[in-house]
C-alpha cells in the first residue's frame, strides 16, 4: 500500500491506493493505445431458480460492505505518491477505493433474446442455450467501463418466464410454472476488465461475492525461487520460440472479422481426472489433448498431408499466496504445440504430458516473477500493449487456451445456488479467431469457446471436445495392451 498526498478526481484526502501490478500495466497500456478496444474477461453462473434484481442488487450491495470485500471498490485514479525512496512526488496510475460506490450501476438487467433473435446462432442448443448464448454475445460486445470500478453483473431476464436452466440444455421459455415478470432470471454474467483481474483474481471476487465466509486456500506457493543463469536462457529460449510462426489454417476462413461468439459443454471434473490417471497425465494435459482433437477433427482436411502443429498461448499464474487476497494481473504465459496432426488421441496426450512436463522443469514463470515488475515500470506504453495484445498475433499463435480450474463451492446468489458456472475468455475481436477457457464450480468445469463470427462451423467445437474427452477415457494408455474380452461359448451337452 502507498500512502496518497493527494487524489484528483475523487477528492479523498490521504487515502490508502494499491499500485498497479506488470500485468495491469501492460493491459491499462493496451486499453489507452486503442480506442474502441478492450479486454474484458467474465463468468457465467447458472443457478438453481430465478432470482429478482432487487434482491440481487441487496445481495451485492452487502457483501461490497463487508472489510474484506473493499478491494471490489477499487477504481484507476491518477494519485500524486510521495514514494519511500525519493523526496518528490510523482504522478501515477493507482488503485484507490471508493466505499461509496453505487452498486445499482454495476448490477443491470438485460433481456433474454427471443428465439428469433437467436435464431442466427442455428437450431441446436447441444452447445448452451440459443438464447442465453446470443445474451452471452451481446454482453460481451459492452465494454466494461474503466472510469469507474471495472466489473458489472447482468441478470439476463425473460418476460415470459425464467432465463434459468441448465448450461448445456434448453431452458424453460414457455412461461409455464414460476413466472417472475420481466425482472428475474436464474442466469447471471459477471464481467471485468482484464486491467483489473486475471483468472484467480475474477475468482477472488466471485468468492467474495457469492461464496462462504472463509477464504479457501487455492494453492498458491509461498514463494517463488530467485532464477539461476540457466532459467534466464531457458526464459530466452521461449521467447525466441514464442517469435516463431505457427501454422496459419485455412479452415479459420481467413482474417478474424466479426464479434465473437461463444458455445460451450461441460464435465465433470472426475471425468477429466479419470483420463489423467488413466494416461498419466495432468487435468490440464487432458484439456489441451482434448482441444487438439477438437480442432484436428473440425478442420480434418487440413491434416491429411501436413502434420504440422499449431500453437496456442497458455496463461501461467505467477501468483503467490501472499497476493491471494489481491484483485490484479499476476500471469505470464508459454506457447504451446497442440499436436493436431497426430491421428491417435492417446498418442496426441502423451505429447501434450511431455511438452508440460518439460515446460515444469525449464522453471516456467521464475524469470517472469522476478523480472516483468521491474520491466513493467521502465517499458514503454507501446512495448506493454505489445505484451498484452500478443495473443491476437494469428501468425504467431492460433488461439488462447486458459486453464483457470474451478473454484470452490458452494456458491450463492439471493438464496440461490450456483449449479454450473462457465468462463468466458477475452477475444481481441478483429484480431483473435479463438479463445478457449476452462473454468468451473466445485466438481462441475465448462469449457468455453469464443470464436470471431468469421469463423467456419465453430459451434462445432465444443461438441468435438467433449467427445475427444469420452474417447481418452476408452482408449488404453500407450503401452499397454487391453486382452480381447471373449465371451464363453455353450458348453456342449
Amino acid at each position: 500500500m502507498t500512502l496518497v498526498d493527494s487524489v484528483s478526481k475523487t477528492g479523498y484526502n490521504r487515502a490508502f491506493a494499491r499500485p498497479l501490478t506488470a500485468g495491469d500495466r501492460a493491459y491499462l497500456a493496451f486499453h489507452r493505445l486503442n480506442p474502441g478496444e478492450f479486454q474484458d474477461v467474465g463468468a457465467v453462473l447458472f443457478l438453481d431458480g430465478p432470482v429478482e434484481l432487487a434482491d440481487l442488487r441487496a445481495h451485492v450491495a452487502e457483501r461490497v460492505r463487508q472489510p474484506r470485500a473493499l478491494m471490489l471498490t477499487d477504481r484507476l485514479e491518477t494519485v500524486t505518491v510521495r514514494p519511500t525512496d525519493r523526496r518528490s512526488t510523482v504522478t501515477e496510475t493507482h488503485w484507490v477505493s471508493q466505499p461509496d460506490m453505487d452498486i445499482d450501476a454495476h448490477v443491470a438487467a438485460v433481456p433474454l433474446p427471443t428465439l428469433e433473435q437467436a435464431e442466427r446462432l442455428g437450431d441446436s442448443d447441444a452447445v448452451g442455450d440459443r438464447r442465453i448464448r446470443a445474451a452471452i454475445d451481446q454482453i460481451a460486445s459492452w465494454p466494461t467501463d474503466t472510469n469507474s470500478q471495472p466489473w458489472k453483473i447482468y441478470l439476463i431476464c425473460d418476460s415470459t418466464g425464467t432465463s434459468g436452466g441448465s448450461s448445456g440444455e434448453s431452458s424453460d421459455v414457455t412461461g409455464s410454472g414460476g413466472r417472475r415478470g420481466a425482472t428475474s432470471g436464474s442466469v447471471l454474467v459477471y464481467r471485468t476488465s482484464h486491467i483489473a483481474q486475471d483468472g484467480a483474481a475474477l475468482y477472488r471476487a466471485l468468492h467474495l461475492l457469492f461464496g462462504g465466509e472463509d477464504d479457501p486456500d487455492i494453492g498458491l506457493p509461498t514463494s517463488i525461487a530467485r532464477p539461476r543463469a540457466v532459467d534466464y536462457l531457458r526464459f530466452v529460449t521461449r521467447g525466441l520460440n514464442v517469435l516463431s510462426p505457427t501454422r496459419v489454417l485455412d479452415a479459420w476462413g481467413g482474417p478474424p472479422r466479426g464479434p465473437a461468439r461463444h458455445t460451450w459443454t461441460t464435465a465433470d471434473l472426475g471425468e477429466i481426472r479419470t483420463a489423467a490417471r488413466r494416461h498419466n497425465a495432468t487435468v490440464n494435459d487432458v484439456y489441451l489433448a482434448a482441444l487438439a482433437g477438437a480442432v484436428r477433427t473440425w478442420s480434418e482436411f487440413e491434416w491429411r498431408h501436413d502434420d504440422r502443429p499449431v500453437h496456442a498461448l497458455m496463461p501461467v499464474s505467477i501468483r503467490l499466496a501472499a497476493d491471494q487476497n489481491v484483485l490484479s494481473n499476476y500471469t505470464s504465459g508459454v506457447r504451446v504445440a497442440l499436436p493436431c496432426g497426430e491421428p491417435d488421441a492417446a498418442h496426441r496426450l502423451a505429447r501434450i504430458a511431455e511438452r508440460t512436463k518439460a515446460l515444469k522443469r525449464g522453471g516456467i514463470g521464475l524469470v517472469e516473477h522476478h523480472l516483468f515488475p521491474t520491466v513493467a515500470q521502465r517499458a514503454t506504453p507501446r512495448m506493454l500493449s505489445y505484451a498484452a495484445s500478443f495473443g491476437g498475433r494469428t501468425h504467431e499463435l492460433a488461439m488462447v487456451a486458459t486453464n483457470a480450474r474451478t473454484v470452490r463451492g458452494p456458491l450463492e446468489v439471493a438464496g440461490r445456488k450456483v449449479t454450473e458456472l462457465i468462463g468466458t475468455g477475452p477475444l481481441l475481436a478483429g484480431r483473435q479467431h479463438l479463445s478457449v477457457a476452462l473454468f468451473g464450480v466445485g466438481d462441475r468445469v465448462g469449457i468455453t469457446f469464443a470464436a470471431s463470427d468469421s469463423v467456419p462451423n465453430h459451434e462445432r467445437l465444443a461438441t468435438l471436445w467433449r467427445h475427444e474427452l469420452d474417447e481418452m477415457n476408452r482408449l488404453a494408455p500407450i503401452g499397454v495392451q487391453v486382452p480381447h474380452q471373449r465371451h464363453p461359448s455353450p458348453r456342449a451337452r
